[in-house]
């Protein structure tokens, strides 16, 4: 009885360290992005060519409201004062394209999983994030960074772009090398770890429906 005891206060001990570890390293990368997200209302291919259409739109009408070396609260509020705007804009497409669909738009919290920017790479986890719901939502989704602005830059200069350089100084130094391309195998093997730590917290929270 005492020897499961130990094992279990060791094995608590344990997941405490990891969580207080990783949870740091979560925090940092939540605090430093804001994720643009557009859902499909299906998988037909007319509703995915809207999906883009929209996605396309917004991008181009936010664009000029956002301040480049403003940091994400900035962000934040230019976000939540367009809000209606970002609703107008995307029913307005909709529209134009034929359907009737209803738009939801909100910013709040999203798991979503790694995804590549030119040099950088955001690991799997939860961010905030403006969601665009077309429809019934129930289609193929499409993602990127709204802050920093990688949004605006065309995929093909995303390397070079000075909001990848914003986005790994923002995350601090301790956590520059996981949002790094290019990683040594120690940081990799870290950026696996935080990537299976943060996947087992998202399926507790779904076993348990926790809206994470």
């Amino acid at each position: 009885m005492k020897k499961t005891l130990a094992v279990l206060c060791i094995g608590f001990f344990c997941i405490s360290v990891i969580n207080s570890y990783f949870g740091k390293t979560s925090d940092a990368l939540a605090n430093s992005v804001i994720r643009f997200h557009v859902l499909a209302n299906s998988d037909k291919e007319e509703d995915q060519s809207l999906k883009l259409k929209v996605r396309d739109r917004i991008i181009k009408e936010m664009e000029p409201l956002f301040d480049k070396n403003g940091d994400i609260s900035a962000a934040r509020e230019v976000i939540i004062e367009n809000m209606d705007k970002i609703k107008t804009v995307a029913k307005d497409e909709v529209k134009k394209h034929g359907f009737d669909y209803d738009v939801n738009v909100s910013l709040g919290n999203s798991y979503f999983p790694t995804k590549e920017y030119g040099d950088v790479v955001l690991p799997t986890g939860n961010y905030e994030a403006l969601k665009i719901e077309i429809g019934d939502a129930r289609g193929q989704n499409w993602w990127c960074v709204l802050f920093p602005p990688l949004c605006f830059v065309d995929e093909s200069c995303v390397s070079e772009s000075t909001s990848t350089g914003k986005l790994v100084a923002n995350v601090g130094k301790e956590n520059a090398e996981l949002v790094k391309k290019e990683k040594s195998s120690g940081v990799k093997l870290k950026f696996k770890s935080y990537e299976i730590w943060q996947s087992g917290k998202q399926k507790i929270a779904c076993f348990f429906g926790i809206d994470k």
